[in-house]
Formats: C-alpha cells, sequence, structure tokens
C-alpha cells in the first residue's frame, strides 16, 4: 500500500463530500450499527500477531467481526463474492526492508539491477547512475504501509502503523480488494514480474490498482460524514511524501501511473459497462499503457500494440544488459524531462509499439538499439525530431563523443545510440 500515493483517492473524495455536501450514510440507526463496527475495525486492525493465541476470545471476535464487516463492504462495492476467507498477517515496519529485499532477490541480482538501472538511462528516462535498488527501498520504506502479497495469498499490515484509524481502514479495504481480485482472477498468475516489457506490466497494474483504487474510494464514501472528513484529510496530508518527492522524476510517474490513470481507467469501464465489463478488462486484461491512456484502444474495439524488433548486428566483446519496452507512457514521462510538458502527451500518442536493446560495449561504453512503429509517416518524424533534442540536452557535457543514427522508413523509427562512458 503506497501510502502517499492511495490517499490521493481518498482526498479528493473527502474534499468533495466538503464541497457538495454529499454523505454516504442511510438512514440513523444504520449509519450508527456502521460507526460501531467501523470502531471496532479501528482498534482491531492491523492485529498484533499472526494467531489468536495472545489475545483474549473477545478482542479476537471482534476483530473477526471487523474484518468480515470490511470484506462485506468490499463485496457490495466490486460486486464479487469472496470464494475463501481472506489470509491476514502483520510485521513491525523494521521487517519491511528484509522481507522487499528478499522479494526482490528473488527475480534480481544485484548485477541484473544495475544494468536494468543503466539501461533506462541510456534511454534518458533515469538520471545516469542512479542507484535503481537503494531509490526503491527508500520510496517504499516511505510509502507503504500495508500490502497483499499475491504470491502466497496474503494480506499484511503493520502493527506500528502511525495512520489515523479511517485512514488504515481505506487502506485495507484496499489491499482486500486485490485479495478478492486474486481469488477470482488469479492475479497470482499474471505476467508482473516480466523483464522484458515495462510497459505491458505497468498496463496489468493499472488495472489491479485502479480497480482497488476505485473500490476504496466507494467504500469510504459508504460512511463519509462531516465528522470524519476533515480529520480523514488531515490525516493523509500529514504523511510524509519527502523520499517519494527526492526520487527522480521516472520513479515518481510510474508509482503514480496505476493509481490516477487506472483509476480513471476503470471509472471510464464502469460508465460503459459497469462491473461486468471491469471484469472483462480482468479475464483479458490490457497490453499496453496506450490501452489504458485511451479507453477506445482497448473497448469496444481492441487495438495491441505492434511487435517490433531493434535491427542488430552483435559484435565481439558486447555483453547484452536488457531487452525492454518503454510504451506510450514511458515516451510521455522521457519527453516530460526535456522541456516538453505541454506536448509530451500528443507526441506520445502516435505509439504503436516499440523495442529497445542495450548493450556494454566495453570500458564503460554504451549502446542503444531502439525501434519503434507511429501511427503515421508525420508522427514519426516528430518524435524523431524531439528525440534528438532529449539527447543533445541530456548529453550536451560529452556531445562530440555522442553518436545518434536515425533511420526512418514510413511509420518505423530506428534508433542506435552510442553513449561513450560516463564522465
Amino acid at each position: 500500500m503506497k501510502r502517499g500515493l492511495r490517499t490521493a483517492a481518498l482526498l479528493l473524495t473527502a474534499a468533495s463530500f466538503l464541497l457538495h455536501g454529499k454523505s454516504g450514510a442511510d438512514d440513523t440507526g444504520l449509519r450508527e450499527t456502521k460507526a460501531a463496527l467501523r470502531l471496532e475495525l479501528a482498534q482491531a486492525l492491523p492485529a498484533t500477531t499472526t494467531t489468536a493465541t495472545n489475545l483474549t476470545a473477545e478482542v479476537e471476535a471482534k476483530r473477526l467481526r471487523a474484518q468480515r464487516y470490511l470484506e462485506h463492504e468490499v463485496e457490495e462495492e466490486r460486486g464479487l463474492k469472496f470464494l475463501k476467507p481472506v489470509s491476514y498477517r502483520s510485521m513491525k515496519s523494521a521487517e519491511f526492508r528484509g522481507f522487499l529485499v528478499k522479494k526482490i532477490r528473488q527475480q534480481y541480482t544485484p548485477a541484473q539491477m544495475r544494468d536494468y538501472a543503466r539501461s533506462l538511462a541510456m534511454v534518458g528516462l533515469l538520471p545516469e547512475g542512479t542507484d535503481f535498488e537503494a531509490k526503491m527501498m527508500e520510496v517504499m520504506d516511505e510509502q507503504v504501509a500495508a500490502f497483499y502479497d499475491q504470491d502466497k495469498a496474503e494480506l499484511y499490515t503493520f502493527t506500528d502503523s502511525p495512520l489515523t484509524s479511517n485512514l488504515k481502514r481505506m487502506i485495507v479495504a484496499h489491499e482486500v480488494t486485490h485479495a478478492l481480485q486474486d481469488q477470482h482472477f488469479r492475479i497470482s498468475k499474471w505476467p508482473l514480474k516480466r523483464k522484458d516489457n515495462d510497459d505491458l506490466v505497468a498496463a496489468h497494474m493499472a488495472v489491479l490498482e485502479g480497480d482497488a483504487t476505485q473500490t476504496m474510494a466507494k467504500v469510504y464514501m459508504r460512511g463519509l460524514d462531516m465528522r470524519t472528513a476533515l480529520t480523514d484529510l488531515a490525516g493523509a496530508m500529514a504523511q510524509s511524501t519527502e523520499k517519494f518527492m527526492r526520487a527522480p522524476r521516472y520513479f515518481r510517474d510510474m508509482l503514480l501511473f496505476p493509481y490516477q490513470e487506472g483509476q480513471a481507467f476503470i471509472v471510464a469501464l464502469e460508465q460503459m459497462g459497469g462491473r461486468e465489463l471491469v471484469s472483462c478488462a480482468f479475464k483479458n486484461p490490457p497490453t499496453s499503457t496506450s490501452q489504458i491512456l485511451h479507453l477506445d484502444k482497448f473497448h469496444p474495439q481492441r487495438e495491441d500494440g505492434v511487435l517490433i524488433q531493434p535491427q542488430v548486428k552483435m559484435e565481439a566483446g558486447w555483453r547484452r544488459l536488457v531487452t525492454n519496452v518503454v510504451g506510450e507512457f514511458g515516451i510521455i514521462v522521457l519527453l516530460r524531462q526535456f522541456d516538453h510538458a505541454r506536448d509530451a502527451a500528443a507526441i506520445a500518442a502516435g505509439w504503436r509499439g516499440d523495442r529497445y536493446v542495450a548493450f556494454d560495449t566495453g570500458k564503460g561504453n554504451g549502446l542503444l538499439c531502439w525501434a519503434s512503429q507511429w501511427s503515421s509517416p508525420g508522427a514519426a518524424r516528430r518524435f524523431v525530431e524531439v528525440y534528438r533534442e532529449v539527447v543533445l540536452k541530456r548529453n550536451a557535457a560529452r556531445e562530440p563523443s555522442l553518436r545518434l543514427d536515425v533511420r526512418v522508413i514510413d511509420c518505423r523509427v530506428d534508433l542506435t545510440l552510442r553513449v561513450p562512458a560516463a564522465l
């Protein structure tokens, strides 16, 4: 649970209530019943242990009752029923770093993380020399307040969470939604760990997090009243985002994308076809961020990205670092960093597919081979024009040693960028 990210929906919901005077309450009796159950939930979550051995029977019963109540609210708003009980776990905040390192090591070695960061830097997405793993750990340490582990189908909260009780309830509702998603759509089987297509992973994450954020907001609205709204706003605004704001632009934008654009995508689906259409997006998820940004490319007529491969002639001594996909949103993030905040989205909208391969060619020198497909020859030429600017601005200090070769044939662009060793 990204504390500073997911509470954005809570802030907007509470602000809307304060501005428009809307209440999610039903009648007085039901409102009082809900308030009592929410109080139980606030007192009971997170559980201090994973079993009831150290809890009195009364406290354990209250905790279970509060969990069932929150699960019922999520079921009501999402339109799906739990197929089995949710497995709850807890840990201390100090234990999370070790847990996260273990998860990372299951997928990447330290050398692979360095290669990945260097490849992103060649494209222009990250500053050169960024310690990707260290930055990620720093941001996650600050932002994570609860999480669902799809590998083990367990929902974790922290025993020493500083969140106010109602914010804590919303965070748990978000994670409970992930448990519900997993039971119905087996998200543990989704390609969320693919190393060769960041764009696909971002699109899948947008469905998961957008749905959970929208459900969380609906659950919040069910019990919203003036007495809690101001407190919740103050609590959400008090959450620390200092490390998040210090992170490179790429980190910030890619972390926010699944929640902001993902929720907008889910809302648009709901408006077109209700919760049934949202569930269809889980059964056959979008394959690119382009489909998240442009609903008409996903529904009713699906337009998947073009499969494309860069043209590479391997030479002796080259070491392949990474092959990956930048995607439409990745290109937006790239251009935003280099004086194209206003027209980045318009330029990237012409994206139809891409793939790059990055190499170490020895003594710290790098090579980037990047192929992309565009909607028209004009869109392809516009991208090339702007990317030349990006390369020159990013490498102004060593321009004489830099070499960018470009070939444009109709709607296809092939870029070859030779990057000298860092100064």
